[in-house]
């Protein structure tokens, strides 16, 4: 808890927002979640009501205790109205002329924002509307910001004109303001949590949670979530957000912008990819019978998130006309998945008067480069005209024709382009002579297409090695488990409703990192084998997710996930109390004892010199003692798999994605990554495990982060392993200078101390 009391809240109150409210129109739709009004420095929080139901607002200690203290400044909580507008004023040097901020070091968009979480991961729809003073009280200048979230006819209330858009009622926002009222950025953001308050009294059902979205065999993204009670059906849908590009005020800047999409409903609760997504099937002629046989795209409600894709960018290059000279200006000629938009789900719980519950987004960004959704043109040509021989190919061999199909080559939602080595199928001659007809697919996807060739006697046996060669051929990611665990209906909790609570405050030797008072504690508790945590201290945490924290600490302290089912964990009421059950695979303690020996046979080797040499040293250990594991890859179709093809996965391959690959010598990149954060606490490192994305892998990744001479450095000591020794491509580098590992925003550490890394 905090030992310091919360600043007073500055005053007195403005009322500008049922006095000053302009007309829609004039707004500028941003995706930038601002709340803040800035009097004397600091943060002016004014509400007004207009009747209704009262809200119960949470202490500061309980809105904040997952929040840092020493990174932000704290204001007390308060309540407004759905159509409240939070205002800036500003003064010189900070001004607006027009409609454009002018001497401020951070763009309007980065002003402030709004996130419905303490995690502060989640924004939320809003309008800015900046405008010039009128009269002496508004300063240099006003910056107006209101919700942009849809309120429902019932809900609506006066006569302001735009009365259909404001912030909607929920468990609370939080308003994180990053700019001074005059321009300059802030040492310490300051936080403002609000709720809001509903005129009509209305009984609305609870928000919607654990929502899990799940990358399925072929490549869709199937939907689950709790039950609310008193909900009659769900509505599903997409919340898309863009950020700008490019600079304010100049010719190439464009405005960011927010999509919510509605993309099913469903009684149940789930929502499969197969109810909302129906891909094109092209006819083609083949050689034989017209077949419906190729899927050029899917995943149509995805589509729209990369701006510019990684195919697009590789087709401007030779390309001198004007659109494609505006792309390579807007992007520096340059792909990144940073281009790409932010992707949530919101699960609407929906009554018997058809009315639509509490607001709440699920952060969906971790699985966006796993979602195909269709062929990367270029890329395809690219690898048709690959060693082509002749003017259509007409002098190459049957093995040069065939390495045009070697690669199916996928366009994923982050705009990247992704090699999948194709399955073969369906091989027959055409009825031609030496023609052969075949289908070829992308695993994992629901892409596919088909090809003829010309072949003098029976192709069939050139099949097999042509796929194994692009096998080998696969760069080494893919190691990062879709587990099922928090919400896994396939887990046997009986016995539990009658085991008694365990959990205490003792420490554990094995823990290593977790960046709240809930994780340590929760850490702690797991690390030391208990199996009924009483967390009811931490569930009035206002807004932090069990989930994300178990999410953080999964992959921070190895000791935990000493399987690579990691264990399982579900909350629940017991007499009275909120409490976690947790389930262990049958030898936990006997692998943590595993990987602590190990360790400790270790340290001669890690633990001389500074702590650069100590980095390096661990880096050169792993190399040595460890080799990729392509078997437990292949296991899980090269990163193709889903949560429920992993299982199998994970019985035949328990050390593949834990600490003990490091201890038997064999694993993916999670193992490796996993075996540097224990090997690091021994040697006294302060590090992180961090999970990603890769170019040219749809396939997720892992490595680590080190803090050297006060610095966070990249080091992926699965890439740098050459077979016996360690090169030094991926070793202690910049992170931003390291172009083809992007990381997630969330997952590995919670979104609100990311900033710090």
């Amino acid at each position: 808890m905090y030992q310091q009391p919360y600043p007073p809240q500055p005053g007195p109150y403005q009322q500008h927002a049922a006095t000053k409210r302009k007309p829609r129109w004039w707004i500028i739709a941003i995706i930038i979640a601002a709340v803040v009004a800035l009097v004397a420095g600091g943060l002016f929080a004014a509400y007004q009501f207009v009747g209704g139901k009262d809200v119960s607002l949470p202490s500061a200690e309980e809105a904040y205790a997952s929040v840092p203290r020493d990174q932000y400044e704290l204001r007390d909580p308060i309540a407004v109205d759905t159509y409240y507008e939070f205002r800036i004023t500003l003064k010189n040097p900070a001004k607006v002329q027009g409609d454009k901020l002018e001497g401020a070091e951070v763009a309007v968009d980065d002003i402030a924002k709004v996130y419905q979480d303490a995690s502060l991961s989640v924004p939320v729809p809003v309008s800015v509307f900046a405008g010039m003073p009128i009269g002496d009280k508004e300063g240099s200048g006003t910056v107006d910001v209101g919700g942009l979230m849809d309120i429902p006819k019932y809900m609506q209330h006066g006569d302001e004109i735009g009365a259909e858009h404001g912030f909607l009622p929920s468990d609370g926002y939080y308003c994180v303001q990053y700019m001074g009222e005059d321009g300059k950025k802030l040492a310490k953001p300051i936080v403002q949590f609000f709720m809001v308050k509903d005129p009509t009294n209305s009984a609305q059902l609870a928000a919607v949670r654990g929502v899990k979205p799940t990358i399925n065999a072929t490549g869709g993204v199937d939907l689950s979530w709790q039950a609310v009670e008193g909900a009659t059906s769900y509505n599903v849908y997409t919340y898309i957000t863009q950020a700008p590009i490019g600079a304010p005020g100049t010719d190439d800047y464009r405005e960011g912008y927010s999509t919510i999409t509605k993309i099913g409903s469903s009684t149940k609760t789930t929502l499969l990819s197969d109810d909302y997504d129906k891909p094109d099937h092209e006819k083609k002629k083949t050689g034989l019978d017209d077949v419906d046989n190729a899927v050029l795209d899917q995943n149509y409600a995805f589509q729209d998130l990369a701006r510019y894709t990684q195919d697009q960018l590789d087709s401007c290059k030779n390309d001198t006309s004007e659109y494609c000279a505006d792309i390579m200006k807007e992007t520096g000629g340059t792909w990144s998945p940073s281009l790409a938009g932010k992707l949530y789900f919101v699960v609407m719980a929906v009554d018997e008067n058809k009315h639509e519950g509490r607001w709440r987004a699920t952060d969906a960004n971790d699985i966006v480069p796993s979602i195909p959704v269709g062929v990367a043109q270029q890329a395809q040509i690219n690898q048709w005209a690959y060693g082509l021989k002749g003017v259509f190919g007409e002098d190459n061999t049957i093995e040069e024709d065939m390495q045009a199909y070697v690669y199916t080559f996928v366009q994923m939602a982050d705009g990247a382009t992704v090699p999948v080595p194709s399955k073969f199928s369906d091989l027959q001659p055409t009825g031609q002579p030496n023609s052969w007809h075949f289908t070829y697919s992308a695993p994992g996807t629901k892409i596919s297409d088909s090809a003829n060739l010309w072949y003098e006697g029976d192709l069939t046996a050139e099949f097999p090695r042509i796929t194994q060669a692009a096998i080998q051929a696969l760069p080494k990611a893919g190691g990062l488990l879709d587990r099922l665990n928090a919400v896994d209906n396939n887990v046997d909790w009986s016995g539990y409703d009658t085991k008694k609570i365990d959990s205490d405050n003792s420490k554990s030797p094995y823990f290593i990192f977790a960046s709240t008072d809930y994780g340590t504690y929760l850490a702690n508790n797991i690390l030391n084998g208990h199996q009924v945590i009483d967390i009811t201290k931490y569930s009035t945490d206002w807004n932090l997710d069990s989930d994300d924290v178990m999410e953080e600490l999964t992959y921070q302290n190895p000791y935990v996930c000493v399987d690579s089912g990691c264990v399982d964990y579900t909350v629940r009421k017991q007499g009275g109390k909120t409490v976690m059950w947790v389930k262990y695979p049958d030898d936990y303690q006997a692998r943590q004892k595993q990987l602590a020996d190990f360790v400790d046979a270790a340290k001669p080797s890690i633990t001389s010199g500074s702590d650069r040499d100590k980095a390096i040293a661990i880096d050169q250990f792993l190399a040595a003692h460890m080799s990729y594991d392509y078997d437990a890859f292949a296991a899980v179709d090269y990163g193709s798999g889903n949560a429920f093809d992993n299982t199998g996965a994970i019985a035949s391959y328990p050390d593949a994605w834990s600490p003990l690959g490091m201890v038997n010598g064999k694993g993916v990149c999670l193992a490796y990554a996993y075996g540097y954060q224990a090997l690091a606490k021994a040697a006294g490192l302060d590090t992180r495990v961090v999970t990603g994305s890769v170019s040219s892998s749809k396939s997720s990744h892992a490595w680590n982060y080190v803090s050297v001479d006060g610095q966070w450095l990249l080091m992926d000591a699965t890439w740098d392993d050459d077979g016996g020794t360690a090169s030094d491509r991926y070793q202690l580098k910049d992170p931003s200078q390291v172009g083809d590992h992007y990381a997630f925003s969330h997952g590995w550490m919670l979104s609100s101390q990311l900033r710090q890394h």
